[in-house]
């Protein structure tokens, strides 16, 4: 050819095809063949991520699922959420299934680098075969096979270090505290009618007990009444004390962790046999003391076919858990426990251990002494969680044995049975010298968890090919038990020091036991059709019997309608050169979920108790025999594509109602009281329903594919808007800071209305309620509820500006709606960029709208009079007197976004409850990045190996939100708290094949 010799001819490989197989329910499909949304992930991206729970790998990879994995405690699985919150009182998590087997397990229980790869069916087309428990779309985990004819032994290994991912808020230094404290205590004196002072009077009485009754801890070089001048400006010859290094309680509790793993597997295949073995080892130390886990797996999958008619296997595996947890680190508990709410609120006064007079720390026995002063109510968290201990063992078995038999060419029958056992041991210990277990001379608190479930599946398939039709079905029966046996005791007064088993405390203060059991049995069948690999239909039905439930309403039928057509694949298409695959799907199906109530909702039953020293039982729950599943409907459609051979493409749009909610509904008294805290009779009924709608976009794009260059960006967004439907008898729920209503979300603020600072003040305004509006008294109007509960005392808190009346008492303020906790679009960005043997990828994930409660944020921008906290450092831009040529009468006297005077008295009203606190939840968080190496293949051979690697990641690296110190993910309802925010993991890794 033009009188050359030799013709280059490079491939383009295509990193997406429309022929890929992948796992569905009960069975595997070709992504063209696909009516309903299914997003997978395979297990080579799950392997590179240094996570403990695999399903962390989800968050980015597709549009439709939520992925909460902010909390830093080792060991912890993520919270993940597909497409919405269909239901109020029940669960929102997805169901699990490994292997064709639903899971109740821990997935941090699972090795990630067993993982083949995970499918997510997001709608009811793909999900309706596992009807009863699909209503919040299915995760399905399918673990690696025998694949080659030539045994593989791999070996990886990884090395870590943990930190906070995530900065703490900003918070005053000594200097700006000790003003601001004694700013506070002054203009109590002033605005406390108790105490009604001057202001000459006021700076005495700061001065007299800023020291004294309030701060109570001085750690400078001057004496308590030389700190100050009457300004309230700290003494400029005052300075701390050189041996107080301790004031910083994070140093105490922090700490740089650490991460390794270990995994070595081995897999071979042959024509008549396939064996997958591993062996896996896990160690992570938080970045906290006391937040550690440790991990041992195995698991051995195998499968033989003596003959071409039969095929038999097992799935073995196993694994053993420990991890140390401080019990009160996620915000339960008493505060004292909580090591970081103490030290997020700690001021900068108050050391960890206990100093002399010229500052130096005293020593015991060559130990420090921690200090538990008076002024920190005789507490101190890091002695307290370094004496205590908290630890849980866990040992999980899961063995699942299958046979198949081929039979009359096109049929095949498949009997398959799994048994799971999970034990988890609970241990707690409250120390006899500090803290909760001080007056009990010591207690120990010990829980035993038993886990059992067995699933027996029998599963026959057809397929046959008719020409151009190909015809397959599938009938199916499958029964699941389940078990779930507690044990607890707690007892007290420990006899010999150190030794914290049961046998060495005393005096049994309690003991409890139960167990609950839960059954369902359920046949299933699919058809599925398709012309010329051009047109398919598929339609499916599943039976559910579920023992919650009472038998006359134990069934339910849960089904779906879906078809694809592969519009390239037409005439019409053939010389459209620069469309590769395009295909429309549009699908329609019903799902269920009966977890919204408990495993005997629909029997009456009695509670036992003891009442002075006698046996008791009270009414705990009425009887419910109609209640039912709660029930998905779900419509999908949807275009995909692949053009010029470079770009992906998918536009989704679903509707998703959840109907026949689960609400307790309150009945007379006369029918007898369920509780023993309020006077009420309730009983659980159907009734309710929610909406989620959206719309899922993804394109991914290969920028760059030549010889040594691979370049790809992608994107993903999802829309979404949840709105409550229907409520019982149409009335509002209240709900603490939300309130479910018709027409709002299920995570909808309702909350009182922050106006602004009055400026002539330096006090909040808030919006008042009607009914404490004595202009909108009316006594003509028997109607009306304007003024009505107005009265001298609520009208003390009136403040009437240029002709309207607000209040400075949110008693007397009115609610109403601030905003949802749902963002309005959330999704991700990534990219891969490769040069021969080396590999750059980055994910980011983002989320924009919704607002999130700070609640850690109001308490630092509160100077109480309940003690002398740690404030933001914000409170310096408080109001501090009327700013110049501000009148009464003057139209911006209310600063909206001002911040109320610093008043230890006043604080209570300024800075209460309220839409205030509302922030801006968007974020944009760089999720992970990696640096991956493959050595090639004739160095490898050099070396005797099939295939060497190196890679170096880092997890969280960083996150960019409204404010510092929030953690924009703490929580899908909005919620924030004093706790775990997102481990910063640096991993470096090495895996080498033989």
């Amino acid at each position: 050819m033009d009188g050359r010799t030799q013709l280059d001819i490079v491939m383009e490989e295509e990193a997406t095809s429309i022929d890929d197989v992948v796992v569905v329910a009960y069975g595997t499909a070709s992504r063209a063949s696909l009516t309903g949304s299914v997003a997978s992930v395979k297990g080579d991206a799950i392997e590179k991520r240094p996570t403990t729970s695999a399903t962390a790998a989800l968050e980015g990879a597709a549009p439709g699922i939520q992925v909460n994995s902010s909390y830093g405690q080792p060991g912890n699985d993520p919270t993940i959420r597909i497409r919405g919150f269909g239901s109020v009182n029940g669960t929102n998590n997805p169901l699990y299934v490994i292997d064709g087997v639903p899971y109740g397990g821990n997935i941090s229980d699972l090795n990630s680098t067993d993982i083949e790869s995970i499918s997510v069916l997001k709608d009811a087309a793909s999900a309706a075969l596992y009807g009863n428990r699909a209503s919040n779309g299915v995760i399905l985990i399918t673990t690696r096979q025998g694949r080659k004819d030539k045994l593989t032994l791999n070996l990886t290994m990884k090395q870590g270090i943990y930190e906070r991912g995530i900065k703490e808020y900003d918070r005053l230094g000594i200097k700006d505290w000790m003003e601001v404290q004694w700013r506070g205590l002054k203009n109590s004196g002033m605005s406390d009618p108790a105490l009604g002072y001057n202001e000459a009077d006021a700076i005495a009485y700061a001065h007299e007990n800023i020291m004294a009754t309030r701060i109570q801890n001085n750690i400078f070089n001057l004496a308590d009444d030389q700190l100050y001048d009457d300004n309230g400006r700290l003494n400029p010859a005052a300075s701390v004390l050189p041996g107080y290094t301790d004031l910083d309680w994070f140093d105490e509790i922090e700490r740089l962790g650490h991460r390794q793993e270990y995994t070595v597997s081995a897999d071979v295949g042959g024509e008549k046999y396939s064996v997958f073995s591993s062996l896996g080892y896990l160690k992570e130390n938080g970045y906290t003391h006391h937040s550690d886990f440790k991990r041992f797996s195995g698991r051995a999958n195998l499968s033989y076919r003596p003959t071409k008619w039969f095929r038999t296997g097992m799935n073995l595996a196993a694994s053993s858990q420990e991890s140390s947890y401080i019990a009160n680190a996620d915000g339960g508990g008493t505060a004292f426990e909580n090591p970081f709410y103490i030290a997020r609120y700690m001021a900068p006064v108050y050391p960890v251990f206990k100093h002399d007079a010229e500052g130096a720390i005293l020593y015991e026995n060559g130990r420090p002494v921690y200090n538990d002063a008076d002024y920190l109510s005789n507490r101190n968290t890091v002695y307290e969680n370094m004496a205590n201990h908290d630890k849980l063992t866990r040992e999980t078995m899961n063995l699942q044995a299958f046979a198949t038999i081929t039979f009359l060419k096109d049929f095949q029958f498949t009997v398959k049975g799994d048994m799971s056992v999970r034990n988890s041991r609970e241990e707690e210990y409250d120390n006899p010298e500090i803290g909760d277990g001080k007056g009990n001379n010591g207690r120990w608190y010990f829980y035993n968890y038993r886990y059992k479930n067995y699933t027996f599946q029998q599963q026959l398939n057809w397929g046959h090919d008719f020409g151009q039709h190909h015809v397959d079905a599938m009938l199916a029966h499958e029964s699941y038990k389940y078990r779930y046996d507690y044990a607890y005791s707690a007892k007290k007064n420990i006899m010999l020091p150190g030794l914290t088993t049961g046998s060495n405390f005393s005096d049994l203060t309690s003991i409890s036991a139960y167990y609950n059991t839960y059954t369902t049995e359920s046949y299933l069948g699919r058809l599925r059709y398709n012309f010329d690999e051009r047109y398919f239909v598929e339609g499916s039905y599943r039976r559910d019997g579920s023992s919650r439930f009472h038998p006359d309403y134990r069934w339910g039928g849960f089904w779906s309608l879906g078809a694809s057509w592969m519009i390239s694949r037409e005439e019409f298409m053939r010389n459209v050169g620069w469309v590769n695959d395009l295909k429309f799907r549009v699908a329609y199906g019903e799902t269920g979920n009966d977890q919204g109530v408990g495993y005997y909702a629909y029997k009456p039953f009695y509670t036992s108790n003891k009442n002075q020293g006698m046996g008791a039982f009270y009414k705990g729950q009425l009887a419910a025999d109609d209640i039912q599943w709660e029930t998905t409907a779900t419509f999908d459609i949807a275009l995909e594509g692949r053009l010029w051979n470079r770009v992906n493409v998918s536009l989704d749009y679903f509707d998703k109602r959840s109907r026949d909610l689960l609400f307790d509904v309150q009945l007379p008294l006369s029918v007898g009281a369920t509780s023993t805290d309020d006077a009420i009779a309730t009983v659980t009924r159907n009734i309710g329903s929610v909406s989620n709608k959206g719309i899922e976009v993804a394109v991914d794009v290969d920028v760059l594919r030549k010889k040594d260059w691979r370049w790809n960006i992608g994107a993903n967004l999802t829309w979404i808007r949840n709105k409550i439907v229907k409520l019982p008898d149409h009335k509002d729920i209240p709900n603490g800071s939300r309130r479910y209503s018709e027409g709002h979300s299920i995570y909808e603020f309702y909350y009182y209305h922050f106006e602004g600072v009055d400026q002539m003040t330096g006090n909040s305004l808030y919006t008042i309620a009607d009914e404490y509006n004595i202009d909108l008294l009316d006594p003509n109007d028997k109607n009306s509820v304007g003024g009505t509960k107005a009265t001298k005392d609520t009208q003390e808190y009136d403040v009437v500006i240029n002709g309207k009346r607000y209040t400075r008492n949110t008693t007397y303020a009115s609610r109403d709606w601030r905003g949802s906790a749902l963002p309005t679009v959330y999704g991700s960005l990534s990219t891969s960029l490769s040069w021969k043997n080396l590999t750059l990828s980055a994910l980011c994930t983002y989320s924009i709208g919704g607002k999130i409660y700070a609640s850690s944020y109001a308490s630092l921008m509160s100077v109480r009079s309940s003690g002398a906290d740690a404030t933001h450092k914000d409170v310096l831009k408080s109001w501090n007197g009327i700013p110049e040529g501000m009148t009464e009468t003057s139209p911006d006297r209310i600063d909206p976004n001002g911040i109320p005077v610093v008043d230890t008295f006043l604080s209570t009203y300024n800075n209460a409850a309220s839409d205030r606190w509302l922030k801006d939840n968007s974020y944009f968080a760089i999720k992970n990045i990696s640096l991956s190496y493959q050595f090639p293949k004739r160095i490898c051979s050099k070396m005797g190996l099939g295939g060497l690697s190196v890679d170096f990641s880092v997890e969280n690296p960083a996150i960019f939100s409204a404010m510092k110190g929030l953690n924009p993910q703490y929580s899908f309802s909005g919620g924030d708290g004093n706790t775990f925010v997102s481990a910063r993991v640096y991993s470096i890794g090495l895996n080498i094949k033989l």
